[in-house]
């Protein structure tokens, strides 16, 4: 998650984002939203939602949105998949939850790894779409 983690800290890191959430237009792509929805935990984490919005029927779609705890370390941040929604599908998984000490309470091992896998590969995505240069 090396490009939403590059475009988060342009925007003044974490903290600015959880005030002013990113909104990336990159036309012909659905626009882009990466918003802090939790934390920071006492471990110093938050949960990070990262969606594409379309629109139908004048209700926002998500297309997909990924929500991740991210932890930052020493050895660099960890960015595990909580969730994933498609809502033009109507899918919607769990794989993983938080506790109230920001740590992941993995659900099904085998979705997270999907999961995580899928992250990676939209992560690459987004930098190939021109996403990292509409910021």
């Amino acid at each position: 998650m090396n490009n939403i983690q590059r475009m988060i800290e342009r925007h003044g890191g974490f903290e600015a984002v959880k005030t002013d959430y990113l909104r990336l237009e990159n036309p012909p792509f659905m626009r882009l939203v990466i918003e802090v929805i939790g934390g920071p935990y006492p471990n110093l984490a938050y949960e990070v939602s990262v969606a594409h919005y379309g629109e139908q029927n004048g209700d926002a779609m998500r297309d997909p949105e990924i929500t991740f705890l991210v932890v930052p370390s020493a050895e660099g941040t960890t960015w595990t998949p909580l969730t994933f929604e498609n809502s033009y599908l109507g899918a919607w998984q769990v794989v993983a939850t938080v506790t109230p000490q920001g740590f992941v309470n993995v659900k099904d091992a085998a979705q997270l790894r999907d999961l995580t896998d899928f992250a990676s590969q939209w992560d690459r995505n987004l930098k190939a779409q021109g996403f990292c240069k509409q910021e």
